[in-house]
């Protein structure tokens, strides 16, 4: 787990390609870059020439810049939908399989496996795709070793199917990345019925396998207890642990104090009412558990690196 590094994502996107899968790949790391806590992440969208791309609905996107095969250190996500085998040129293959030497991870998702399978760079590489494709994929190339699972990792290659495997696919990755925290953080945004998403065994119960699920009990009594804070014993005592072993199991699964993390909800918590509402600072702190504006505004500057003043809604400032 990097909790310092800057990682950069590029999305090369081809004609065709899926809203809900860029969306599912995107707004995960938005999450993560928006809370600011777990490391630094950033990122850019690019087509081969530049121009505008067109979704699989006739949605239009204007990329951030042409792409650059040479660029060094990026994660590049490659996304093709239903013209993935019209886009393949043998200009597009070269700078493909160019572009693979100067990436730190390469990341394939929906039908973009076609893609990088036809340059001959997924060859002896275990790889999966939509699963439409699944049937013709492994028939078109027998060097690939094609798997039905949701997303699969291959030396530098990551591949995945449709849009929830995507989402997947990247949660995962932040786990990798930024530690269960973040990917427990993000993958929350994303719950609209808990139900639902714990029998799918997705949302925060994706993590108990790689969590311990009293830490997992631990952020939920937090997220319900954000304006009347409880302390770290009370917290404990709510999911029968003793303070030192919870604190032990914080610093082991998520290298964070469970104090200090219960104190990040409820910065992410002001940021949230300090953006999308019109509530004074005062009121703010006293959602947020904080005992004074002026309190709640040195935390959210130490922990964010900006004042809370300048992200209000222009009606605040």
């Amino acid at each position: 787990m990097s909790s310092k590094s800057t990682h950069t994502f590029e999305f090369l996107l081809f004609d065709g390609f899926s809203n809900m899968v860029l969306a599912s790949a995107m707004e995960p790391l938005r999450d993560v870059k928006f809370r600011s806590i777990h490391g630094g992440v950033d990122w850019v969208t690019s087509t081969m020439d530049g121009g505008p791309v067109l979704s699989s609905s006739g949605l239009q996107i204007t990329p951030d810049q042409k792409f650059d095969y040479g660029r060094e250190g990026r994660k590049l996500v490659v996304i093709a939908g239903y013209q993935a085998r019209k886009a393949l040129t043998s200009e597009t293959g070269r700078i493909l399989r160019r572009s693979i030497r100067h990436s730190e991870l390469i990341l394939a998702l929906d039908t973009a496996p076609w893609l990088l399978a036809e340059t001959g760079v997924l060859d002896g590489h275990s790889a999966t795709i939509h699963w439409q494709e699944l049937d013709a994929f492994e028939e078109a190339f027998p060097k690939v070793t094609v798997s039905t699972s949701r997303f699969v990792r291959s030396g530098s290659f990551l591949t995945c199917g449709g849009a929830s495997a995507a989402l997947d696919t990247m949660l995962d990755l932040i786990h990798q990345l930024f530690g269960s925290a973040a990917a427990f953080d993000a993958s929350t945004m994303f719950v609209y019925d808990a139900a639902i998403q714990n029998e799918m065994n997705r949302g925060a119960v994706r993590f108990r396998e790689k969590g311990s699920p009293k830490v997992l009990a631990a952020l939920n009594v937090m997220a319900e207890n954000v304006e009347t804070p409880l302390s770290t014993f009370d917290l404990a005592d709510r999911v029968s642990l003793s303070e030192r072993t919870l604190n032990r199991l914080f610093m082991r699964e998520l290298g964070i104090t469970p104090g200090k993390y219960y104190k990040l909800v409820r910065l992410q918590r002001a940021r949230y009412l300090a953006e999308e509402t019109l509530l004074s600072a005062e009121q703010i702190a006293l959602r947020c558990g904080f005992s004074s504006a002026s309190s709640l505004s040195r935390s959210f500057q130490n922990i964010f690196g900006l004042s809370m003043r300048s992200v209000r809604v222009p009606e605040q400032v």
